[in-house]
């Protein structure tokens, strides 16, 4: 099963092009951007503007990661002025699908999530997170449910493996629900980028408002890291960046939840090999090999 972000050509398709042409002046100078999975985005450099071009696949979403445009409008007109994620330029429709444009943030994505990325995590949990965008829940049962519901209907070993390695109900005091967080919904290090120590946050298309914990359990899963071809986590790693959370509440929250975490995580991706991408088989086992070291 292939994306539009694994067919994209270097130069966008034609309705793209005229779009451009209508906003932008010539020279225009294009380039596919690799690192997404779901969407094609392509960079436009012209004399007056640098933006990006972003195509969804909206057949790509999922209960974990949805792929909404108009979400991610909304995250971006949200955090104008904040420095944490790049600004809305303009929307349009084609035949293929939705195509957003944003300016261009400069920087590379991060090798593997660190101190300075859940540093800036925390500044984006400290906003009021906007309406319109999706609630998460990450109660312990509500974690459990849908492995579950990953997991249904599954007979490989992996299904087996992680029916019989169900983790127990965590017993973990909620989040007031006066102070919900703003999310970004898919903070892996491939949407992290970094320059001269600022990180900045690209892919907004699957933003949430909810416990900040379920950011961080995507920022330190070991199978986002892997599918991304992101250098793999060791559980010191980990600590050491979650050094730089700035809520240690958070944090022992987060530790409390993390095998539930981990074992939904990993029940994800045993349902995305199921469907072909076959990358994921190997990101579960990197989820549990972590996991099981604890």
């Amino acid at each position: 099963m292939t994306s539009l972000a694994q067919d994209a050509q270097v130069t966008p398709p034609k309705e793209i092009l005229v779009q451009a042409g209508r906003m932008m002046t010539e020279p225009m100078d294009w380039s596919c951007l690799s690192g997404g999975r779901t969407n094609a985005i392509w960079r436009v450099i012209s004399p007056d503007s640098d933006w990006v071009f972003k195509l969804f696949d909206i057949s790509r979403a999922n209960p974990l990661f949805p792929n909404d445009p108009k979400a991610e409008i909304t995250a971006l007109c949200a955090l104008r002025g904040h420095g944490l994620a790049p600004e809305f330029v303009a929307q349009f429709e084609t035949s293929m699908g939705p195509c957003l444009i944003y300016t261009y943030l400069p920087g590379a994505s991060v090798a593997k999530t660190d101190d300075s990325v859940l540093r800036a995590l925390g500044q984006l949990h400290a906003l009021p997170a906007p309406l319109g965008i999706r609630q998460v829940n990450v109660s312990s049962s509500t974690l459990l449910a849908d492995g579950n519901r990953f997991l249904n209907g599954q007979t490989t070993d992996l299904a087996k493996r992680l029916h019989s390695h169900r983790p127990a109900l965590r017993d973990v005091p909620p989040m007031s629900p006066m102070s919900p967080a703003f999310l970004h919904g898919d903070p892996t290090p491939a949407n992290a980028l970094s320059q001269d120590g600022m990180v900045r946050f690209v892919d907004w298309q699957c933003p949430a408002f909810g416990d900040p914990t379920a950011d961080l359990a995507i920022a330190l899963s070991p199978a986002m890291h892997h599918v991304y071809g992101q250098t793999q986590l060791s559980l010191a790693d980990e600590m050491s960046a979650l050094d730089g959370y700035p809520n240690p509440e958070i944090v022992d929250r987060y530790l409390t939840l993390r095998p539930v975490f981990r074992w939904r995580m990993a029940a994800y991706c045993a349902w995305k090999a199921s469907m072909g991408e076959t990358i994921y088989s190997d990101a579960a086992d990197a989820e549990l090999s972590l996991e099981q070291a604890l």
